[in-house]
């Protein structure tokens, strides 16, 4: 992309929080910048911007966060931005090369530098019946409002684990849905023992009590310690069961309760999107108060191989406001690296910002700390609980292959295709992994990762066939 004595050009794969914060750091810097998003409109879930359908009250906190994000969309523009949306980065080679599919039109991009700010992926729990029409993910629910207005149902139960929970169920009580109770996993007393760590943080305080207000004014109950057991129906959710767990999320005898809905909104946590990092081999690692799985990365934001620079959720689990901060300092990094700023400049601005990055990492650490997803509820799986969704394989298949020596989730994946299917494992590898650490007594780094191999979605091969020739040999080997 770069044309000799031009400037620097730079690929930002994501356009969320930290891509755009990334991306404007970058044209401040005079690079030249080309934001890809494989959604159609940019902003990521956090500012996620509205359709012209709006059939009902979407909520304040929706509101403000479209209009923070339609101030942070307005700095992206003139002759050195280019914007790709409906477009999939589908691989990463070295060095630094993108390869993009956006409708049935492949390309390779070859920048001087690429930034990965992909986020991430909620991450779902395994239980009998999860996979009933009318289960559906937190980050589901907020899309449909935030974009459309739109609630997919009428009388929900929130459950799973983490402060999500209470933003959910306030934006659906806000537009009219009906809140049975929100399911938190987490006991009562988990955030009081880390009160201290809010000390300061008043905005973070105010945010929670804000979600807890909005919960009583709709009469809204929260079940702390409780997870979900079951869900039935005949073809769609008709009632949920919960019950009262131990901290080690264990369900303690005879304390069910069955509640009539006809949607179940599900939130475990967040699961790092690090496979087209993984396809570079930039290095990865588990750290449980990262929110587990990241990108290895220095304190520039720079990944382990050359030219790659990381931001987000991909350097471990966090809120927008730690995204955004990750993203600017890894697009001036890049900057810097590319000759568009001095080694003086960098290294003050570049302070305030790892300063920032600290102390918001520091909050990320401790709610990753408090709501800690239980592994799979195992206690609640039967034999017939369906695991991977997609291949429809059951976790009987799983105990055999755990039985016959199988520890990791690549050989779980080859003796019984879990996480083969459509989605590539991205929805029931935390699940697989999480399964068999428990089964097993093995550490998330004994299980490890699916290998990443590209493409990172299914692409047609008429495609590859159509790339410039210089591409085409190079794209099919990597395929």
């Amino acid at each position: 992309m770069s044309d000799g004595a031009s400037t620097p050009a730079i690929v930002v794969v994501g356009a969320g929080p930290a891509g755009i914060a990334a991306a404007t750091m970058l044209l401040e810097q005079g690079a030249r910048v080309t934001l890809i998003d494989e959604m159609p409109a940019v902003g990521g879930q956090y500012y996620k911007q509205r359709s012209a359908a709006r059939n009902i009250s979407r909520g304040r906190d929706l509101d403000e966060r479209v209009e923070k994000g339609q101030d942070r969309l307005a700095a992206l523009h003139g002759d050195r931005f280019t914007l790709l949306t409906d477009t999939l980065a589908w691989g990463l080679f070295q060095p630094s090369q993108v390869a993009t599919l956006r409708g049935d039109t492949a390309d390779i991009l070859s920048p001087d530098a690429v930034v990965l700010a992909g986020g991430a992926m909620e991450r779902a729990a395994a239980f009998p019946g999860w996979t009933l029409p009318g289960v559906i993910m937190a980050g589901g629910v907020q899309s449909l409002l935030s974009k459309d207005g739109v609630l997919p149902g009428r009388r929900f139960l929130v459950a799973g684990t983490g402060p999500l929970l209470l933003a959910v169920a306030g934006e659906i009580a806000e537009a009219g849905g009906q809140v049975v109770g929100v399911v938190e996993g987490s006991q009562a007393t988990a955030p009081l023992r880390h009160l201290h760590h809010f000390w300061g943080q008043m905005r973070r305080v105010k945010e929670a009590w804000d979600y807890r207000r909005v919960l009583a004014q709709h009469d809204i109950p929260i079940y702390s310690g409780h997870v979900v057991t079951a869900a039935r129906g005949d073809g769609q959710v008709e009632e949920v069961t919960f019950a009262r767990a131990d901290a080690n999320w264990q369900v303690l005898p005879d304390t069910q309760r069955t509640v009539a809905v006809d949607t179940l909104c599900i939130h475990f946590g967040f699961e790092a999107l690090t496979e087209i990092a993984r396809m570079a081999e930039c290095e990865t690692a588990w750290e449980g108060d990262r929110g587990g799985w990241h990108v290895v990365h220095d304190d520039g934001m720079r990944a382990s191989q050359p030219g790659i620079y990381v931001a987000g959720q991909l350097a471990g689990i966090g809120g927008a406001d730690l995204a955004e901060s990750t993203g600017a300092l890894a697009g001036l990094s890049a900057a810097h690296d590319l000759g568009l700023l001095s080694e003086r400049s960098y290294t003050a601005q570049a302070a305030s910002l790892r300063q920032d990055i600290a102390q918001r990492r520091d909050i990320a650490r401790v709610l990753n700390t408090i709501y800690v997803p239980g592994a799979a509820l195992p206690d609640v799986v039967t034999p017939e609980t369906i695991i991977c969704r997609c291949e429809e394989i059951q976790a009987s298949a799983i105990d055999t292959a755990i039985a016959e020596g199988a520890l990791s989730i690549n050989d779980i994946k080859r003796r019984t295709r879990c996480g083969m299917g459509l989605c590539q494992g991205r929805i029931c590898s935390p699940i697989v992994r999480a399964y068999v650490a428990r089964k097993a007594g093995a550490s998330p780094t004994d299980v490890g990762l699916i290998t990443a191999r590209p493409p990172l979605r299914p692409i047609p091969l008429a495609a590859l066939a159509d790339l410039p020739d210089e591409h085409v040999g190079e794209a099919v080997s990597a395929v």
